[in-house]
């Protein structure tokens, strides 16, 4: 079975580096984290002339705000990307008759399902991991990656640099979780929607709908995933920030459920999308 999934994984990857999205939403959200942390300073500046106020600099801004405000800046665009390709990796399958095909052969359907969502993700896990490196060359270029201070008193440090890294590091690991329920979540609409172009827009709408619903209802909100998205990186932007109140959030619950909520999520997706495909006619 290990061997099956491998073969099936290594062509989900070459199915993926042979089409021009993939190629096209990596290079645009590779460069909006480049070019973030400049463009936001300009921006700012902007804002405050056209106020009639003059530009003042933020006195707590530093390279690692600028690092996580330009992975949460390309972070919107990455997640469209991925649901974009996960809501119709399926669909697409079917469209083109495919699936018929992969059905034929010895492969049992959820592993077929497996070999895309193991995809999906790695590819997502990649582009989130180039976009933290391309954030943090265009914030050394910026501003530098240094020791956090406080800056009415220069001489205190407040962060080091490695404890800085390390946060980063773990922003990275907490993001993984919730990139992989977004994955299941785009994948069972694929396989619930054999329409391609219908399957990607009513993922792209499943994934605002749910974030929606997170903002406007406060008692539903910890159990939705779509909030763990960004929570990883504003938190350690607060921490760079030396907003007061972070520790809190660095508890081991918080940081807990920001691991088991999403992987609850793709695993009922994955099984609700394995049994729906188990059951329909793709040989008719």
């Amino acid at each position: 079975m290990i061997a099956r999934l491998w073969l099936m994984f290594r062509f989900e990857w070459r199915k993926l580096l042979s089409r021009k999205l993939p190629l096209v939403a990596a290079l645009c959200v590779l460069t909006l984290a480049l070019l973030a942390p400049k463009a936001g300073q300009v921006m700012d500046t902007a804002a405050a002339l056209a106020q009639g106020k003059s530009a003042q600099a933020n006195l707590y801004a530093n390279g690692w705000t600028a690092l996580c405000g330009a992975v949460n800046s390309a972070r919107f665009f990455l997640v469209l990307a991925v649901v974009v390709l996960a809501g119709s990796s399926v669909a697409e399958e079917t469209s083109t008759g495919t699936l018929r095909a992969i059905c034929l052969r010895p492969v049992r359907r959820w592993e077929f399902l497996l070999a895309k969502l193991l995809g999906l993700w790695s590819y997502a896990s990649a582009l989130l991991i180039a976009v933290v490196v391309v954030a943090a060359l265009g914030a050394e270029l910026d501003r530098g990656l240094y020791d956090v201070v406080d800056p009415s008193y220069p001489d205190r440090l407040v962060r080091a640099f490695g404890d800085m890294c390390g946060y980063v590091y773990l922003a990275v690991a907490l993001t993984l979780p919730p990139l992989l329920a977004l994955c299941s979540l785009g994948l069972l609409v694929s396989t619930l929607v054999e329409h391609p172009g219908h399957a990607t827009g009513i993922a792209v709408g499943a994934l605002f709908a749910l974030s929606a619903v997170s903002g406007l209802a406060d008692e539903l909100r910890p159990w939705i995933f779509t909030e763990d998205l960004s929570a990883p990186f504003v938190l350690v932007g607060d921490i760079a920030a030396q907003y007061t109140g972070t520790k809190a959030r660095l508890a081991t619950g918080a940081l807990a459920r920001g691991v088991w909520l999403p992987l609850v999520w793709a695993g009922a997706c994955f099984g609700i999308s394995a049994f729906v495909l188990e059951r329909r006619d793709v040989l008719a």
